[in-house]
């Protein structure tokens, strides 16, 4: 009988497992599809800010599908990392040309697998907003990035008027059961502020939806 139960307890594991991977997948097919109608109000090009200006040794935390890695110029090396695996197979068939200097790493960004101040500067698009645990991320991003080093993103938050802002707040705990730990409600420029980053420049888009945070450390 126990045998029995071990052998069942196995396949409801290993059905899990399949469900699992097969959601992963389905997420990351989604993900380009979703995110294109955001290209003509600016998301391309934010983008390319963020990514386009990043020199030397470049960490990227939320490669995702890879929809930044084409906009890297002068980066000397890019060190890019994802949880999940079956975004990252669709960020190394973007990858063409850049491989000699792209490296993919499947880890979290509250848990970077790198040395102490390893980078110049560290970037991301639309990442803070899933992290489960932003502060220490951020905590994260200040150890492995070099005094001085540049921290360059772009993020929807939680908007300025009281009223949206309100509404924000009431969706989310619904939002980030259905889109992968998705918080719309965020103030992500004041946890960088928090985590000791010095901020130069603010960049609103869309009402203050999105925003760019240009920081050093």
């Amino acid at each position: 009988m126990a045998q029995g139960m071990l052998r069942s307890g196995h396949v409801l594991r290993f059905t899990f497992y399949k469900i699992y991977l097969t959601m992963g997948e389905f997420m990351a097919a989604l993900y380009d599809p979703l995110i294109a109608p955001l290209d003509p109000m600016g998301v391309r090009k934010w983008r390319e800010w963020v990514v386009g200006a990043a020199r030397g040794r470049v960490l990227e935390l939320g490669v995702g599908t890879g929809l930044n890695l084409p906009h890297y110029r002068v980066a000397d090396s890019v060190a890019a990392i994802d949880p999940d695996d079956a975004s990252l197979r669709r960020a190394f068939s973007r990858l063409n040309g850049n491989r000699a200097r792209v490296a993919l790493y499947r880890a979290s960004a509250e848990e970077l697998p790198f040395a102490a101040e390893a980078f110049d500067a560290v970037v991301d698009t639309l990442v803070f907003c899933s992290i489960p645990n932003p502060e220490r991320a951020l905590r994260e991003v200040c150890r492995v990035l070099r005094p001085g080093g540049t921290f360059r993103v772009v993020e929807h938050v939680r908007l300025r008027n009281r009223i949206l802002a309100g509404a924000q707040d009431v969706i989310t705990p619904v939002w980030k059961e259905i889109a992968g730990g998705c918080h719309l409600n965020r103030d992500t420029l004041a946890m960088i502020e928090r985590a000791g980053f010095r901020v130069r420049a603010v960049r609103r888009h869309i009402g203050g939806l999105f925003i760019g945070i240009d920081a050093i450390k």
